[in-house]
Order: C-alpha cells, then structure tokens, then sequence
C-alpha cells in the first residue's frame, strides 16, 4: 500500500512538471498562499529581489534629511536551540517570502498598473516601517526598492531596480 502511495505521489509530481496549468486567481485563493513558499526562484539562476529602504527626518518644512539605502534582509540568524522553538527565524522566512510574492506580483503586473493597489504593496510598506520603528522612532518619512541582483559568491555582478515605492509618510 505504501509503494502504491509513493508511486501516486511521483506521478503527480510528475504530471505537475508536465502539464502547464492556468494561474488560478481570486481573492479567497490570494489570502491561501501565505502558507506556500514562492518557488518561482527555483525556475532559473539569475537576478534575485532585494529589499532596500531609506528613511528620512523632517529638517525643515519640505526638506527632509535621508538616511542610506540598507538591505531589509528579514531572514535571522540561525541557533543550536532554534532547532526546539524558532519564531523569530520563521518571522523571518515568512517575511522574505513577502519580498519574493511581492516580486512576482510586479512581475504579472499589467504594463502601466499602479503596483499600490496590490495587497503585497502595502504589506512590503508595513514591514519597512516596522523595521524602521524598531531601529529608530524619530523618523518621518521613508522610501522602499525593490532590486534585482546578481551576485556571484565574491561580489555583486549587476542591480536593476525594478520599482522604487514613492515618499512615504510615517
């Protein structure tokens, strides 16, 4: 019974890889997919999205002081007692999860779509203003990139940016 289980479960396997379905839609289906990681990274080895964000401090009435443009790299380092209870790190997977939906929803964006409307949109901005909040709370504004980069394991080979997200009241 077992090896008839395995077999059944190759051949769907199987058939998956084959057979090219319609990308199912729909906004009951859009809130499912938070517990299934984006496995579009596995289709090919290339650029890779990143998250960057800069904040900014009110100076003068309309003359805001920026910060640098940091990596929001959500993902923890990993501990020998992680193995037991690890919620921070599953924080962290969770959240660069987000990232690689919010890539592939720019991705399928129609050309010329406001990339604001989309859900991920918003949640890619709480996640930067959670992250500023908790490094420091005497920011005003802030700003986020989306990047696609290309690394090779000594150095950065190539960085597009693919959508910078306006000025962002806090």
């Amino acid at each position: 019974m077992t090896e008839l289980l395995f077999a059944f479960y190759f051949l769907v396997l199987l058939a998956t890889l084959l057979l090219k379905s319609p990308v199912i839609k729909g906004p009951w289906l859009f809130l499912m997919r938070a517990f299934f990681p984006n496995w579009k990274f596995f289709h090919a080895v290339g650029h890779v999205p990143h998250l960057y964000a800069r904040s900014a401090v009110l100076q003068t009435p309309g003359d805001l002081l920026w910060s640098d443009w940091v990596l929001i790299y959500p993902r923890r380092t990993r501990r020998w007692h992680h193995f037991v209870h690890n919620p921070d790190t599953n924080l962290g997977l969770g959240q660069q999860n987000l990232v690689d939906h919010f890539w592939a929803d720019l991705y399928d964006l129609p050309e010329g779509a406001d990339p604001r409307r989309l859900v991920t949109y918003a949640m890619i901005s709480r996640l930067v203003a959670d992250v500023f909040r908790a490094r420091d709370t005497s920011f005003t504004h802030s700003q986020f990139e989306l990047r696609m980069v290309l690394e090779s394991p000594a150095e950065t080979v190539d960085t597009h940016v693919m959508m910078t997200s306006p000025v962002l009241p806090c």
